[in-house]
């Protein structure tokens, strides 16, 4: 398939690709203009359309919420991300299908406001948008990629995410709280697998991600605690005294070795973005192994789950022009790895 390129043009001016997404057919865009907007488009047929400000087919409530809010993510027919003006919060847009599952999750995240703010939905409009109340401080990434920010602020940062996820993992889990098995994080690693394919990755490779998928159904683990799905160090914000946690629509019951093991990738990810220093790295780090020390998480678990999320990480930013070649040489580097 062709990957993205970098920039596109159109009447406006020239747009710079952030992400990428593979669909059945081409690639799914995020442009960025020199002005800060932001837009959507596709990549189809090796011709690159762009959507219209405001304008989505799939989502339209979009239209009539666009005006009210900054656009901070917007990816076609799934989800645009609008910072309100007023800075009370964000308002999301989704298919209106998607409602009610991403209303669930949030309702069954009582686990998590035991040791994170969490944001409230402060309104719920039928049309496709969710209102959600502003959660106040700096991303964990934002924190570490700062030099401004000295070592000792960062690593308060992160043990305050420590201190949260502890009673995370204590808290007992909502009873109907989907269950995310094993087996279907092996799934989604797959279709990554196959993504990573058609974006030209060698045998080798593809080889490394079968390995992992069957890994981690081997000794698989209960569903057993609350589960974030996708905790990464820009879900989790400090204010200097307490963490804050967002992005809550894939709120499940799972291992706990699967939030722990993402985390812990997307720290690895960090230092090779130069993202993070090693000294910076290395106290994430700590503050994560300690979590699982304590809550006694099986080790072989997190490394199944870590040896997972490397490679989905890599293939996904495969498809980041900005990215492709160092993710290209990471996940060649995970299955040399993985091969030993």
């Amino acid at each position: 398939m062709m990957l993205p390129p970098s920039e596109v043009r159109d009447e406006h001016g020239r747009w710079r690709i952030r992400r990428a997404w593979p669909s059945s057919n081409g690639c799914d865009l995020e442009v960025v203009h020199a002005d800060g907007r932001l837009r959507a488009g596709r990549l189809r047929d090796d011709r690159v359309e762009l959507l219209a400000d405001g304008a989505d087919k799939h989502l339209p409530a979009l239209a009539r919420a666009w005006s009210t809010g900054t656009t901070v993510s917007w990816r076609r027919g799934r989800r645009v991300v609008l910072r309100a003006h007023d800075g009370s919060g964000y308002v999301k847009v989704v298919r209106r299908e998607s409602l009610a599952a991403i209303t669930r999750a949030h309702d069954r995240a009582e686990s998590f406001r035991g040791g994170f703010v969490t944001p409230d939905v402060t309104l719920l409009d039928a049309a496709g948008c969710v209102h959600l109340s502003r959660v106040d401080g700096r991303t964990l990434h934002d924190l570490g990629a700062d030099p401004g920010t000295p070592d000792a602020v960062v690593q308060a940062a992160w043990d305050g995410w420590a201190r949260g996820w502890e009673r995370v993992l204590a808290a007992p889990v909502a009873a109907d709280a989907a269950p995310h098995t094993a087996s279907a994080e092996a799934e989604i690693l797959l279709r990554w697998r196959d993504h990573a394919l058609r974006a030209g990755v060698e045998a080798e490779v593809a080889s490394a991600f079968d390995r992992a998928a069957e890994a981690l159904t081997i000794d698989a683990g209960g569903a057993s605690a609350s589960a974030h799905r996708d905790l990464h160090d820009k879900q989790v914000l400090w204010d200097g005294h307490r963490a804050g946690l967002i992005d809550l629509d894939t709120a499940a019951r799972a291992e706990p070795a699967l939030d722990l093991a993402n985390l812990r990738a997307h720290v690895a990810w960090r230092r090779v973005q130069g993202r993070l220093s090693p000294a910076r790295a290395a106290g994430a780090l700590a503050a994560i192994d300690g979590v699982a020390a304590r809550a006694h998480v099986d080790p072989a678990r997190i490394a199944a789950y870590e040896a997972s999320t490397r490679l989905r990480l890599g293939a996904v930013y495969l498809f980041r022009p900005a990215w492709h070649a160092r993710a290209a040489q990471w996940l060649t580097r995970c299955a040399a790895e993985a091969a030993r």
